[in-house]
């Protein structure tokens, strides 16, 4: 039986916690700076104009601007970065893309998932969450 246990023991948590960060931070910076960066948000605002969106241009910016800032924190390793990605992802996928999961929204459905799962595990040990909680901790 003992055996068994460490077999199923999670030993790199915070490793593997570290790497989704990593990666969902890169992908949504690269994602979100093309956007801002690239001129691409006027082919965002005409997509949300499409859906009947009110003042699409400005939800478009506000959408690219959050993931960007939320890419960052993720990165920096802050929960409140999971959060603002989850919420942004959120309405993405529920309203831009129908809740279609299995189609046009699987992308950024695993977009929320990865920020989800980041916001319900907290950013790990390896993240600055982590160090100042800790340092709030050791100092009161």
């Amino acid at each position: 039986m003992n055996c068994l246990s460490k077999l199923y023991q999670i030993k790199y948590l915070d490793e593997a916690i570290l790497l989704i960060r990593i990666w969902l931070g890169m992908i949504m910076l690269k994602h979100s700076g093309s956007y801002l960066f690239y001129g691409k948000v006027p082919e965002l605002a005409n997509f949300l104009e499409s859906l009947n969106w009110p003042q699409p241009l400005v939800l478009a910016y506000a959408s690219q601007i959050s993931e960007f800032a939320a890419a960052i924190l993720i990165l920096l390793g802050f929960r409140f970065g999971a959060w603002m990605m989850t919420f942004t992802m959120g309405i993405a996928v529920l309203f831009a893309h129908s809740a279609a999961i299995y189609s046009e929204a699987e992308l950024p459905f695993n977009y929320f998932l990865f920020s989800l799962i980041l916001y319900l595990t907290g950013c790990g040990k390896l993240s600055l969450d982590y160090f100042i909680l800790n340092n709030l901790r050791r100092n009161s």
